[in-house]
């Protein structure tokens, strides 16, 4: 009966590290959008950079939408520094600040994958000893009879 004990820990285990690649493959899907987003932004920022007072351009808002609009001032934005906080700076400041978020971004994306890395190892390990144990359950259960009801000639 011990064996039996010890899959089902295992089967457990298993779910356990099931749900947490889940979990980090959710965490890696959002930052993906994330940096998406922020490449966007420093993508518009830089063409705005470009235009001049008056010029006509269409402003990308997300998911494929955009606004028609006019450059009014194309030296400063507005950018938000965390805890709700929107200040004005220059443009290539915003672009150094998103560049710098984008360098965060990477550095948790690598985390995320070697944390993913790390529970997929596990869960082959896991598999192996679940594996070993099956086979050791298998035979170490006496044959089976073939029919008992068998008749003798």
């Amino acid at each position: 009966m011990a064996g039996r004990d010890e899959l089902a820990k295992i089967a457990y285990e298993m779910q356990l590290y099931r749900e947490e690649a889940q979990v980090l493959q959710q965490q890696l899907g959002n930052l993906q959008l994330n940096y998406a987003s922020v490449e966007l932004a420093i993508q518009t920022l830089e063409n705005v950079a470009k235009l001049s007072k008056g010029d006509q351009m269409l402003l990308p808002i997300g998911s494929g939408a955009y606004i028609k609009s006019k450059v009014e001032n194309n030296e400063v934005a507005l950018v938000d520094v965390g805890a709700g906080v929107v200040v004005e700076k220059p443009i290539p400041d915003v672009v150094k600040f998103l560049k710098s978020r984008m360098n965060e971004m990477d550095s948790m994306r690598e985390k995320l994958q070697k944390n993913f890395g790390e529970v997929s190892n596990r869960m082959k390990s896991l598999e192996e000893s679940a594996n070993k144990l099956m086979e050791k359950l298998k035979s170490a259960q006496p044959p089976k009879d073939k029919d008992v009801h068998q008749e003798y000639r």
